[in-house]
């Protein structure tokens, strides 16, 4: 990968990473409701979960969805499912003050998350044939992307918790907090809109 090559992906993987989307919409709502510590296994699932997308797309995933979209339309439609169940969790979320019971994302989920988050898979393919196919060594390129694309999903990630637990005292009261959780629930679903309407 040249150098010219790898600003551009670079860039590419930081506007991808740093848009409104699922997971960071679902990580501002952590970190307003739990606070940054108690969102770092989401962080870090999250960062685990897109590198090891990133290693399937590159070895050979992305193409078998695109050569099988029967598969991804499958794959989007759990997506659905599985955001609606979070759409309904961030909605319904409570600080931990006044809900023991309540919880974060653990790491597991959210790094299970990224294989059914159509904008991950979407963002996985696009730079898989736009960057991987014209490289003149997958084994070269394909680590370079893994160790780009976490790095920018760190920054993100870290950025979007920090910037909902910056606002968690503010939420303090409990009809900003719902106020809060409903908008972020709606931004999750709309986030998702696009995907939904293409199944």
């Amino acid at each position: 990968m040249t150098l010219a090559t790898l600003v551009s992906f670079s860039i590419f993987a930081l506007m991808a990473a740093i848009t409104p989307g699922p997971n960071n919409i679902m990580l501002a709502a952590s970190g307003a409701n739990y606070g940054f510590r108690r969102t770092l296994p989401h962080i870090i699932g999250v960062c685990f979960g897109f590198g090891c997308l990133v290693i399937a797309g590159g070895l050979g995933v992305g193409r078998f969805l695109e050569t099988f979209p029967q598969f991804f339309s499958i794959l989007k439609m759990l997506a659905l499912l599985f955001l609606l169940y979070l759409v309904w969790k961030v909605g319904t979320a409570s600080s931990p003050k006044l809900s023991p019971d309540g919880k974060p994302m653990r790491f597991h989920t959210a790094a299970l998350f990224q294989w059914v988050n159509p904008k991950g898979v979407t963002v996985v393919i696009s730079a898989i044939a736009a960057y991987l196919e014209t490289a003149s060594s997958i084994w070269q390129a394909l680590p370079v992307m893994v160790i780009v694309f976490v790095l920018v999903t760190i920054i993100s990630a870290c950025l979007w918790a920090f910037i909902g637990s910056a606002i968690s005292d503010f939420l303090s009261n409990r009809h900003y907090r719902i106020a809060f959780n409903v908008t972020m629930a709606i931004a999750l679903f709309l986030s998702m809109l696009p995907a939904i309407l293409s199944i």
